[in-house]
């Protein structure tokens, strides 16, 4: 042994946030000039220093080194005892190393944070709190809960009323309030009341002050509105019983006032009292035909009922006499000579009486033919076709794909019309559609089954539609987005022909895909047991399985345009 060490004390207690310190000596025993490090070992070294820390002796020669503790105000440091070393390594002669122990003692302090969140509670019947209670000293703390009002008004239920935390922590607890008495009508009421945190042990208390803001059950607006309602009945009672219609019949007033008609122009039969409105009985006309009634069909229809000749155009064979009562497709074509009576309304009328032509195509006792109905677009939509919410809808998913996608829609399209940036866009999206297909199997590449190229179709739309799906969105039961977009996807790949009415559901579905893009106003929809029944429908159709459930062999069916 080369050295001799001592440590006064041995025994020191520090308070959290203050300093204590211990000396320690070292007495070179050997024959040699020695160097000995010193450094602290144990928890204490994290806050603690010696100084010097290096001490150079000559034989026979004592040196002193000072060692100070300094703990931190913090619940990191426990109180109570904790064991420390500092160790003493000689240079030249390194076997002889020792490490002298000390013992230090930390003090106890307690230190107590609280909230109540939120401090301020709102409501009718009752209001909810969270008690907030932290530990922030270095001994465990156990703290009872206690709220309390000095108008006794107010109720209170705290569950746990007590809590036991360990240093560092927190815990919670959870405070209802209800009043004890409902305020039905008239202004909001504020209650203060006291929630006390106390500490086991200890008389003080820490105290939150808060409020609850009692609200009337029949609150303002609710009479405001009352009033509103009950003024508007009463002006809708008055205006109903002032300007009501007044229905008052005319009928004796006609006949006593009816004068005698004039006598009927031109040189045909009779007409009659008054034409009847079209598609209405009335009497026979010359040559077998009714008035108002629609004019037979061309090209292989019906021959009319009594027949004014042959049948489909059985010349000669009609029951007029003269060369033109029988004519061609029953009663000449269009019923008795050429378009109601020989050109615009003259000629023979299959009795053998000549009729004056007339402009007004009624010289023959025929109504004028009903304006033409414009055809209702149909899939698939043209460049030429009229402006419509379905393009648009597809001009907008064309023109929300990724940046760098080639088949982006860029800006200067016209909406809802397929000009020729967007049959651009179109073709170039089914050719990558085809092409991803039948290169790499993700879908079943049938656009071009159903569509031309550049043309928005059945397929095209169906495909568009089910863009962004994905079957963890769409389960049995789940509300989305993407179940409307799964159901107008279906929509257009089970529609082959389309009425009035389901282009009103095609241009409702546009319309939801449109705010979609544009406002991020999401029409969510909700995978009920009937789209389960439509998808499974869908899947049998396809060849899948019909199992109800949307899985990836379906939404590549969709993908890939194949409708049914």
């Amino acid at each position: 042994m080369t050295m001799w060490t001592s440590l006064d004390p041995a025994e020191v207690t520090v308070e959290p946030g203050a300093r204590a310190g211990a000396r320690l000596r070292v007495r070179n025993t050997g024959d040699t000039v020695e160097e000995y490090r010193l450094s602290l070992v144990g928890k204490p070294s994290g806050w603690s220093r010696v100084e010097p820390d290096v001490l150079r002796l000559y034989p026979g020669s004592e040196g002193t080194a000072e060692i100070s503790f300094a703990p931190p105000r913090s619940s990191d440091v426990e109180a109570g005892p904790l064991a420390y070393g500092v160790r003493v390594d000689p240079r030249e002669n390194a076997a002889a190393r020792d490490v002298v122990e000390g013992r230090l003692t930390i003090t106890p302090f307690t230190e107590t944070r609280a909230e109540l969140l939120p401090p301020a509670l709102i409501g009718r019947f009752r209001g909810r709190a969270r008690i907030a209670v932290d530990n922030l000293g270095n001994t465990p703390l156990t703290a009872s809960l206690v709220a309390r009002d000095e108008t006794n008004r107010l109720t209170f239920d705290v569950r746990p009323n007590a809590v036991q935390i360990a240093p560092g922590r927190a815990a919670f607890g959870e405070l209802v309030v209800r009043p004890e008495a409902v305020r039905w009508t008239g202004a909001e009421e504020s209650h203060r009341f006291t929630v006390a945190v106390r500490r086991a042990g200890d008389d003080t208390a820490l105290e939150l002050d808060a409020t609850f803001d009692q609200r009337p059950v029949l609150g303002n607006w609710l009479m405001v509105v009352g009033g509103l309602l009950l003024t508007a009945a009463i002006a809708f009672v008055v205006l109903w019983f002032n300007f009501s219609p007044k229905i008052v019949s005319a009928a004796k007033e006609s006949r006593a006032s009816a004068a005698p008609r004039p006598a009927p122009q031109g040189t045909g039969n009779e007409l009659p009292d008054a034409p009847p409105p079209p598609g209405g009985a009335g009497g026979p006309t010359p040559g077998g035909k009714t008035p108002g009634a629609p004019p037979p069909l061309m090209d292989g229809g019906p021959p009319p009922a009594d027949g004014d000749g042959g049948q489909n155009g059985d010349p000669g064979s009609g029951s007029g006499s003269g060369s033109t009562g029988g004519g061609q497709d029953g009663g000449g074509q269009d019923g008795g000579g050429q378009d109601g009576g020989g050109q615009d309304g003259g000629g023979q009328d299959g009795g053998g009486a000549t009729v004056p032509p007339s402009d007004s195509g009624d010289g023959g006792n025929q109504q004028p033919p009903a304006p033409p109905v414009a055809p209702q677009p149909v899939p698939p939509w043209v460049p030429g076709s009229p402006k419509d919410l379905v393009v648009e809808f597809a001009q907008e998913r064309l023109a929300h794909m990724a940046t760098s996608n080639v088949c982006r829609l860029k800006p200067g399209w016209t909406p809802g019309v397929i000009d020729a940036p967007t049959r651009a866009s179109l073709a170039c999206y089914q050719r990558a559609v085809v092409k991803d297909g039948e290169e790499n199997g993700k879908n079943s590449a049938a656009i071009f089954h159903t569509d031309q190229v550049g043309t928005l179709g059945r397929a095209t739309l169906t495909s568009l539609w089910a863009q962004g799906i994905t079957p963890e969105k769409v389960r049995s039961g789940t509300t989305s987005w993407e179940t409307t977009q799964l159901m107008a996807a279906f929509w257009a790949a089970y529609n082959r022909d389309y009425s009035d009415a389901d282009f009103q559901r095609a241009r409702v579905n546009a319309q939801r895909g449109i705010d979609h893009f544009r406002s991020d106003k999401d029409a969510t929809s909700r995978y009920s047991a009937e789209v389960e029944s439509k998808i499974r429908a869908y899947q049998a159709a396809v060849g899948l399985p019909a199992t109800g459930d949307v899985d990836w062999p379906t939404l590549r069916k969709m993908l890939g345009g194949s409708v049914i």
